[in-house]
């Protein structure tokens, strides 16, 4: 008989969502869900998970010291990932050759909650400024 062990994971909302939506539609417990799919994940050689894995661990350990946004960047970089500014999204790239690995929000962290926590927005993001129309009465001149 194999041993087993309770485990505590740390997963986003939307993923824990997914678990339940899947769980409920094969009738199964959601742990039993997470089980198979690191069963078939595992099965097809670690290989195929490594780069996110490293990433991911790459991220956690940077975020739990980064005192900003400057030093997690060259903590990251480090560990050969950087983020990059996406619509809105933070990405996690390769360093250096820049290729997409996976979102930061996946992780669990999202581009709002570091803005709170570092009280800047991300370095490089241009902030958006509404369009507010022209005061009542005023005229267009022809500057040409």
């Amino acid at each position: 008989m194999e041993q087993h062990r309770l485990v505590t994971l740390r997963l986003p909302v939307s993923l824990i969502a997914r678990i339940e939506a899947r769980a409920h539609g094969d009738q199964i417990a959601p742990a039993e869900v997470i089980r198979r799919a690191l069963i078939a994940t595992l099965a097809e050689g670690e290989t195929a998970l490594a780069p996110n894995l490293m990433a991911a661990r790459a991220v956690q350990e940077a975020l739990a010291g980064a005192a900003g946004w400057l030093d997690l960047q060259h903590r990251l970089r480090q560990e050969g990932v950087v983020l990059r500014l996406r619509a809105d999204r933070l990405a996690l790239n390769s360093w250096p050759a820049d290729r997409f690995i996976l979102w930061l929000d996946d992780l669990g962290e999202t581009l709002a909650d570091l803005t709170l926590r570092f009280r800047a927005p991300f370095p490089g993001a241009i902030p958006r400024r509404r369009a507010q129309p022209p005061p009542e009465g005023a005229v267009a001149r022809d500057i040409a």
